[in-house]
């Protein structure tokens, strides 16, 4: 976040020297304000021509941005998986668990309530003044299955078996439901 910031702000430095050099605002800079100009060059152009006479210039400078990119790609993709903390501290025993062992679990134990087809559990952890424990569950119905008495199942089954034993309560959860596709027989 620093780092854009301090991006942010230099490129803005640049834009108003641009603006100003250019006659494009009525106002003036301050003195004491420094920087270079709008048609000053960051690096010597003779130095820049030396460097681009050397066959290793372009491939270095393709592939470094390359890779930056990248970086900076998976580095962006992983702010949205982050779930918090990969264990969580049971409070009754002091011991570790594993959360995607927690969320196999949950997942199992739905997949034995009558009705569904399929089960799958996320956990998150988020700590705001306190701990806030959550759940995110998408479930598959079978064909016919209704959704109410599933729903019910859920809340006394997986999800209290998980808040009664890592100690932190039922979890706030979002359950997403979808039915099976029927497939019924083709007539021609």
């Amino acid at each position: 976040m620093v780092i854009g910031l301090v991006l942010l702000g230099g490129g803005g430095r640049l834009g108003v020297n641009a603006l100003v050099d250019r006659d494009e605002v009525s106002w003036q800079l301050p003195s004491w304000w420094r920087g270079p100009r709008a048609y000053d060059h960051l690096i010597d152009r003779a130095a820049l021509d030396r460097m681009r006479d050397q066959d290793w210039w372009a491939p270095v400078v393709i592939s470094g941005l390359a890779v930056l990119f990248l970086l900076f790609l998976v580095w962006l993709l992983a702010q949205g998986r982050s779930r918090g903390p990969a264990s969580l501290l049971l409070r009754r025993s002091g011991a570790r668990l594993r959360k995607s062992a927690l969320e196999s679990a949950m997942a199992t134990e739905a997949e034995t309530l009558p009705g569904v087809a399929g089960a799958r559990a996320r956990l998150t952890m988020k700590k705001r003044g306190q701990r806030k424990f959550r759940a995110r569950m998408t479930v598959v119905l079978e064909p016919y299955a209704e959704p109410g008495p599933v729903l019910d199942g859920l809340v006394h089954g997986p999800l209290k078996d998980a808040g009664s034993s890592t100690g932190f309560g039922i979890p706030a959860t979002a359950v997403r439901m979808r039915a099976t596709g029927h497939s019924g027989r083709r007539v021609r």
